[in-house]
């Protein structure tokens, strides 16, 4: 009885193993084609997509017939890219927050902010900045740090020690930047960490986001 329940609980620690390494499987899209890339995206679709759906797919129309410019790409399609090249990950379900970030931050709306917990990439600028992740929770948030190739991220504090030795990038000038930069003194910040909203950033504080469609 005793053998029986050891193997019993090894096939129970199998099948969670199994079931997690199936879970990072269907994440992680690092070299798919696009063709599978698509269908794992249309699969992770949440209730609701289809109005930011379709902005987002007008938006990638609208640059094509543009003529593609390569210095002024959509930011769901570098986050595709960064799908494919493994640098960010797909989460079971794409939270609409994300999908709607797409749209409202556009032409500004690359995925300037990763969860390092769940590698999913956040739609960001200058002005609307993620405190926490919408998909999982965690306050992990790092940067894109533009003297590296696409797919870097640090922790802001390494990237404001970074910028006490060269010109900021207007994307990194957060509260606490400009106040290193002595531009002006924070009083009274407020720090908000809403997993679905960006945080909209004015007059040297946080507030929530109230960009329109957002939840």
């Amino acid at each position: 009885m005793y053998t029986m329940r050891k193997h019993l609980d090894r096939l129970e620690r199998l099948q969670v193993e199994f079931a997690h390494q199936e879970m990072v499987r269907r994440r992680d899209c690092r070299g798919l084609d696009l063709e599978e890339i698509l269908a794992r995206l249309e699969s992770a679709m949440p209730e609701g997509y289809e109005a930011p759906d379709a902005g987002v797919g007008e938006q990638l129309k609208q640059w094509q017939e543009k003529g593609g410019d390569l210095e002024n790409v959509p930011g769901f399609l570098i986050w595709v890219c960064g799908l494919q090249e493994g640098w960010l990950h797909l989460p079971e379900t794409i939270p609409i927050s994300i999908l709607r970030s797409f749209v409202d931050l556009h032409p500004e709306n690359s995925p300037l902010q990763r969860c390092e917990d769940c590698w999913l990439g956040l739609p960001a600028n200058c002005t609307s900045i993620w405190q926490s992740c919408p998909a999982c929770g965690s306050q992990r948030i790092y940067w894109a740090d533009f003297n590296k190739p696409w797919g870097t991220y640090r922790p802001q504090a390494e990237l404001v020690k970074h910028l006490k030795r060269c010109k900021p990038s207007p994307c990194y000038i957060t509260d606490e930047v400009i106040t290193y930069l002595g531009e002006r003194h924070q009083t009274g910040r407020e720090t908000f960490h809403d997993t679905q909203k960006p945080v909209e950033k004015t007059g040297g504080s946080c507030r929530q986001g109230t960009m329109s469609g957002l939840p």
